[in-house]
């Protein structure tokens, strides 16, 4: 059975692991992500695959944030890792790792690890839909990653509802617990326990879900008019909480009786995969990107 040693960028953290071709997680591990430089990134990852060797890897996948152009292997735009940006990133990791590298944005790998081997493994459309610091995402559309022009395509963050508004601004999680805690007072609310609360004590939450919800589902309603998918999976620590996917369901029903015309109503279901996502969408990306070179 073939391996794929697989790493996960992030801007606080870099998570890494070992992928067979079925999409099993042998290994896994992480390391803070270095502040200073490339360099030190890169001789991190050099040493963590020297100590991976005994898995005889066939290549390397990373999942990266930033408009990833998996043709060039270039990273374009900007994320939280300023210096993996604009320049040949992919030939340097094949030249130091001195075997196949393929990468795709963090987002689309959450997209395919679900259209691979998750809640979206019996469907050829997907969008996959991730709350987290903002609102991001990936289309797969006919069994195909979309990923756009300018390879931005899933940036749904962006979206303006409300006026200006960005749809990030107005869904974040980070942003969303943040307000919570101003109005409760407790700083040990995350995007997990806030559902939890008895609303009937704190109705200025009650009234802060609310709006919140309403905003999410009016997002997956232009979603679901744009690009008319079989199926919305959610993702994000958010997710994790029953009561989100309830409440969220309860207010997209509501929503759709208030409408005349309308399209279908999407069916939206939770992610199966959570921090291990990336890893698995990274090594599904490897192994796709790898059939067509061979």
């Amino acid at each position: 059975m073939k391996n794929i040693v697989v790493f996960d960028l992030g801007g606080s953290s870099v998570k890494y692991g070992v992928v067979n071709f079925l999409g099993e997680i042998l290994f896994k591990d992480s390391f803070p992500t270095p502040k200073d430089s490339f360099s030190t990134l890169l001789n991190s990852m050099v040493s963590i695959l020297k100590s991976l060797t005994k898995f005889s890897p066939a290549g390397v996948s990373i999942s990266s944030p930033g408009a990833v152009d998996s043709k060039d292997g270039v990273i374009r735009g900007v994320s939280a890792i300023e210096y993996i940006h604009n320049f040949e990133i992919v030939k340097t990791f094949e030249d130091a790792f001195n075997l196949p590298v393929h990468i795709e944005n963090d987002g689309n790998c959450s997209a395919l690890a679900e259209f691979w081997m998750g809640n979206g493994k019996s469907f050829e459309s997907i969008i996959s839909l991730v709350l987290g610091s903002g609102v991001g995402g990936a289309v797969i559309q006919n069994g195909t990653l979309i990923n756009g022009k300018t390879f931005q395509s899933g940036e749904f963050g962006y979206m303006v509802l409300d006026g200006n508004k960005t749809w990030s601004s107005l869904c974040s999680t980070i942003s969303l617990v943040q307000r919570a805690k101003e109005i409760t007072q407790n700083s040990d609310l995350d995007g997990i326990t806030l559902f939890d609360l008895d609303l009937t004590n704190h109705p200025d939450i009650k009234t802060l879900l609310d709006s919140y919800y309403l905003n999410l589902v009016k997002g997956i309603y232009n979603l679901q008019c744009a690009f008319d998918t079989e199926t919305i999976i959610i993702g994000g620590g958010i997710s994790s909480n029953p009561l989100f996917l309830k409440n969220l369901l309860k207010t997209l029903d509501d929503f759709y009786d208030s409408l005349g015309d309308k399209v279908e109503k999407p069916f939206i279901q939770k992610a199966l995969f959570e921090n291990d996502a990336n890893l698995i969408g990274a090594a599904y990306n490897f192994i796709h990107k790898q059939k067509n070179t061979d």
